[in-house]
């Protein structure tokens, strides 16, 4: 009898069709010969015997299939095989099972694989958590049921928070920056801990309270809901933590929590983490592309002592779906004399483009990076800012100092076309919509400018706050705008004061860096200020909705950007935040919130004084460390201890908190297909 089902065992782990998810950038795993995977399922270092173990594989647009159960023995461990296969994300969920002996019914765990996984594998509430945050958008109970671009990117990001073959930290959160400047770590500690609830025999009333706080019925589900909506409950969830893992008699510590805890209650429990490479410092805008790759251009390079007055100019940086730098570690992509790129990435069909602060326009392909550029246009132009693409291909670029707009028909980089448009003052943001027309925000005037795409010499323009910067455009069309001002006159607001020798409005300056160091200047000058700005709605027609909006934690908004419910995301430069902010759909918003009303601010230690905010296309947000130590960003002499320290460092992601969209981004934001 023993040896028959040892036989059974062995052909069982033979026969299964297991694989791994093969995510690794573009390039997915190819099939090869079923090699073991063993795994073990725990909680809180306690081996769950008798889990039920499902894999289920799942692929874009397609419902998962399960493909087999098994049983963890009475160590907690099991044994499947594997085999690589290409498009197809693979998870475990482990469910129910004893621990010492006592039943844990309410016991869900999930761990999400991908190409880090070699052998072995660990189920446990730490890999849940680091499973769900990149994920959350796309899990429906058991279910990940996502876009191609969502799976890969979704599970190409766990590796960032966990380790899937230990259980442990992943490599990125250990690394320096992210550990310790950030809660990240604590916060994970503190959600397994209470993950753990429900696998402790003796806690089972905390864990009904776990699932009251929730609307959940189990532990996958407490999860998910909590990564989705991370700010709710905190305080109540933070007690719970509090009254189960409480202070030792002995002791300063919590003595059964798991290390580093949260030593206060968080604003929220969302996740970010730093990314680096590739060239990424001083990131401006960011851009998404059809793969659901992030391109950005740097202001400077990485490691340089750059600031605003003396600087070294970077390129074009790349990421791949999982997070990982495609571009050279210190130039990123160049290859085209581009000295420096400001708020100017912007995707087409083929290319990747940025505006640069050397009056070029740079053009890479998609495919490899490779340069194109720099793209020719028919008369002279200045430094450059805000790239868009319309639905029907053309590509519009700011001339942000010679107050100029650049079409290039097509998408052609070889046509670019200089368009004057009266009123243009320093032009900035732009977007497009599904209109074909081109909003154009002015950042020296009070003026947003809406030009026909098809008649460039037919516009219209709005009053709003003086200087603005970044706008993007909802899917029924209205506009959101971010103003670095309170008012169309620029009325500086009680007890704030301009630089010596500066007037207020201020004059446009010769250079995209004077506009910078100004901006620096007025920041020294006004230590105390902590709001400035805010953000308007206007209508399809031109109508401006609602005004004023987040002025309340609104200091000198800039990158905006909305995600598939409509709602509206906001990097907050000097706040150093990203605000998230109710849409014109007030149905998707919580209880109690409408049309403008603030839903979170998040803030991170790994956020710095960000300019740009994107959706990808699995629901994460990614933000722009533009600066980092806003003191010292006037280098006019030498610091040796700040010297490389004016360039924020890096971009970050924050984990499952928007609704997924559809990149890359030609018109009006689309939901996913």
């Amino acid at each position: 009898m023993v040896l028959t089902n040892a036989l059974n065992r062995g052909l069982l782990i033979a026969g299964l069709g297991i694989s791994l998810a093969g995510f690794a950038g573009d390039q997915a795993a190819q099939a090869g010969d079923h090699k073991p995977l063993r795994g073990q399922v725990s909680v809180m270092g306690q081996p769950v015997a008798n889990a039920s173990i499902t894999h289920w594989t799942t692929q874009g647009g397609t419902q998962p299939k399960r493909v087999n159960v098994v049983r963890s023995r009475s160590d907690g461990r099991f044994d499947l095989a594997v085999k690589p296969s290409a498009g197809t994300v693979h998870y475990l969920i482990a469910s129910g099972g004893t621990v010492n002996n006592a039943k844990v019914d309410r016991l869900t765990m999930l761990t999400v694989l991908d190409e880090t996984v070699n052998g072995t594998v660990a189920i446990s509430e730490r890999t849940t958590v680091g499973s769900v945050w990149p994920n959350a958008q796309q899990l429906k109970g058991d279910q990940l049921i996502g876009s191609k671009n969502a799976l890969a990117i979704g599970s190409g990001h766990v590796k960032h928070l966990i380790n899937p073959s230990t259980g442990e930290f992943g490599e990125t959160l250990l690394n320096g920056f992210n550990l310790l400047n950030s809660e990240t770590a604590a916060r994970i500690n503190v959600l397994s801990n209470l993950l753990a609830l429900c696998g402790d025999p003796q806690k089972q009333q905390s864990c009904t309270q776990l699932f009251s706080l929730t609307e959940a019925t189990n532990t996958l589900d407490a999860m998910t809901s909590i990564a989705k909506l991370p700010w709710k409950n905190t305080d109540k969830l933070y007690r719970l933590f509090d009254k189960n893992y409480p202070v030792g008699q002995n002791s300063d510590r919590r003595t059964t929590a798991s290390l580093p805890y949260l030593l206060f209650q968080p604003e929220s429990f969302s996740l970010s983490i730093r990314l680096q490479g590739g060239g990424a410092f001083a990131l401006g805008k960011l851009s998404f592309d059809q793969k659901g790759h992030l391109w950005s251009g740097a202001n400077w390079i990485p490691g340089s002592q750059s600031g605003v007055v003396n600087s070294i100019g970077g390129g074009m940086t790349h990421f791949d779906q999982t997070g990982t730098a495609q571009s050279p570690a210190i130039t990123g992509y160049n290859g085209q004399g581009l000295d420096g790129v400001g708020w100017g990435t912007g995707i087409s069909e083929n290319y990747a483009w940025v505006g640069t602060f050397n009056n070029k326009v740079g053009v890479f392909d998609l495919k490899d990076g490779t340069a194109l550029g720099p793209a020719t246009i028919d008369k002279e132009v200045g430094q450059l800012q805000g790239i868009a693409t319309s639905k029907n291909g053309d590509v519009w670029i700011a001339d942000n100092t010679g107050n100029y707009m650049i079409q290039f028909p097509g998408g052609d980089f070889r046509k670019g076309e200089r368009i004057s448009i009266e009123g243009l003052q320093a032009p900035f943001g732009v977007a497009t919509d599904d209109q074909n027309r081109i909003w154009v925000s002015s950042s020296f005037n009070n003026k947003l400018t809406v030009i026909q795409g098809d008649s460039p010499d037919q516009y219209k323009t709005v009053t709003v706050a003086l200087g603005a910067r970044g706008l993007a455009i909802d899917s029924k069309g209205n506009a959101w705008i971010s103003q670095q001002s309170n008012s169309p006159t620029g009325a500086l607001p009680a007890g704030a004061v301009m630089p010596p020798g500066t007037p207020n409005p201020p004059q446009q300056p010769k250079t995209i860096m004077q506009e910078f160091e100004a901006g620096a200047a007025f920041a020294a000058a006004n230590p105390n200020l902590q709001t400035l700005g805010n953000l308007a709605l206007i209508s399809p027609n031109l109508e401006i909705i609602k005004n004023g909006v987040a002025g309340e934690v609104a200091f000198v908004p800039w990158g905006v950007t909305i995600d598939g419910n409509d709602n509206v995301w906001v990097g907050n430069l000097y706040g150093q935040s990203l605000i998230h902010i109710c849409g014109t759909d007030p149905s998707t918003c919580p209880d109690g919130k409408t049309t403008g009303d603030v839903i979170h601010n998040y803030q991170s230690g790994v956020i710095q004084v960000t300019t740009d905010v994107v959706v990808d296309d699995a629901g994460n947000i990614w933000s722009a460390n533009n600066w980092y130590d806003a003191d010292v960003v006037i280098n006019n002499s030498y610091s040796p201890r700040t010297s490389t320290f004016p360039g924020g460092q890096g971009l970050v992601v924050t984990y499952g908190v928007a609704a997924p969209v559809q990149n890359p981004l030609f018109g009006a934001v689309r939901k996913p297909n």
